[in-house]
């Protein structure tokens, strides 16, 4: 690696941290300079402006592909013990990481969501272990196409984590434990 790629990376990891912390307005070029441990007049050799670092952040580090990531290493016998494991999987690591959602809610509250569909189309990944996984215990659920399922496992997992995230962990039982959730989501709430 050479020393301006070097430099280019804590920038960025800086940019990472203060983003995560302070949020993108709360973060000025001088303070990630400052953190980077470069001079403020450097970091405009390696990018044009804050908005520009924040994006190169946030589709190097978006939720999304942590979670893509983590989905592909899950295993499972069957349908179930599959859905179920990406379920107590993806609770578990976000609780461990909650820097992701902050800087997925800087994403949506300072930028609007502007960078979420360049982030997809940058690293969203073609070939997925867990969805081949899917595909193969097909006869074992109803006939949804696969991105729907993705998107109604991933969504029902991210809205968890935030519901959570809002009532606080020491509330959850009276919400609901994992398992009865995991159920909803694998069974629906018709009878």
């Amino acid at each position: 690696m050479t020393d301006e790629d070097s430099t280019k990376n804590q920038i960025l990891e800086s940019a990472y941290e203060l983003f995560v912390e302070r949020g993108y307005r709360g973060s000025s070029m001088r303070d990630i300079a400052k953190h980077a441990g470069i001079k403020a007049a450097s970091i405009y050799n390696h990018f044009e402006n804050k908005e520009q670092i924040f994006e190169a952040v946030f589709i190097d580090r978006h939720p999304m592909f942590r979670i893509l990531e983590v989905l592909d290493s899950i295993k499972g016998e069957s349908a179930e013990d599959l859905l179920t494991n990406a379920v107590n999987r993806l609770n578990r690591e976000f609780r461990n990481e909650p820097a992701l959602l902050n800087l997925f809610f800087v994403e949506l509250v300072e930028m609007d969501g502007k960078h979420v569909p360049r982030a997809i189309k940058t690293n969203f990944p073609t070939d997925s272990n867990f969805i081949k996984q899917i595909y193969e215990k097909k006869s074992e659920i109803r006939d949804i196409p696969i991105p729907v399922l993705i998107r109604s496992l991933i969504g029902t997992i991210f809205a968890n984590i935030i519901f959570n995230w809002f009532i606080g962990e020491s509330s959850s039982k009276r919400w609901g434990s994992t398992a009865e959730l995991t159920d909803v989501l694998l069974r629906g709430i018709l009878k």
